[in-house]
């Protein structure tokens, strides 16, 4: 009888020991995941301020990045403006209808530009125009439309633009001296135009286009 009481105390004992030893041995690895997890955080809360840098650069390139976009054809068209309000015109010669559109080619970097009619025939071209019959008859369509557009008291249009799948853009200005209908024909790949893109040139054109037509009626 008491070898069995001795038996029973000595199992409960290593019951109660192996207890122990388990909960010693779920304290510590407990205890030593904490001890990961707080290494990580502290590694994280250094790493913190870095990487707040690092999104708030991003952002800020980004944010560059999107208003540079959004104002460069802005810029460009302003350049665009003050570069052909800036012309010097000849008054005199024939020729100098030739100058004025070559300055115009060059300032706002055209590819050609055309003088024309009523009926789309050149009257003078810049002297990097390749082909003026197809932009004449690209600027006579263009004049046919506008003409068209304005029937039955509709207000007739200014100024229409082509845009082709070269990403060339072809701009047709149309204006008056005195009792003509002219019109100003600029092709340009890759440039930003508006419909006003030309207007600084035209008091030129019509300086010169009337000082020519005063000299050939000797006045």
């Amino acid at each position: 009888m008491l070898l069995f009481v001795i038996i029973g105390l000595g199992a409960t004992a290593l019951l109660l020991t192996a207890g122990y030893l388990f909960g010693v041995k779920q304290g510590y690895d407990a205890r030593e995941q904490l001890r990961r997890q707080n290494l990580m955080q502290a590694a994280e809360m250094k790493l913190l301020p870095e990487r707040l840098l690092q999104r708030q650069s991003e952002q800020e390139d980004s944010l560059r990045a999107t208003i540079q976009q959004v104002l460069t054809p802005l810029v460009q068209r302003e350049r665009l403006s003050q570069e052909l309000s800036h012309l010097e015109a000849r008054l005199g010669h024939d020729s100098d209808l030739t100058i004025l559109l070559d300055q115009m080619a060059e300032k706002g970097n055209f590819e050609a530009v055309l003088l024309s009619d009523e009926q789309g025939w050149p009257l003078a071209t810049s002297s990097n125009t390749r082909n003026p019959e197809r932009l004449g008859a690209t600027a006579s369509l263009l004049l046919l439309l506008a003409d068209r557009m304005g029937r039955d008291g509709a207000p007739a249009p200014l100024a229409l633009m082509l845009h082709d799948e070269t990403n060339t853009a072809i701009l047709c200005r149309i204006f008056r001296v005195g009792d003509q209908r002219l019109s100003i024909t600029a092709a340009s790949t890759g440039a930003q135009l508006t419909p006003t893109a030309l207007d600084p040139v035209l008091m030129k054109v019509d300086a010169v286009l009337l000082k020519r037509n005063y000299q050939r009626l000797g006045v």
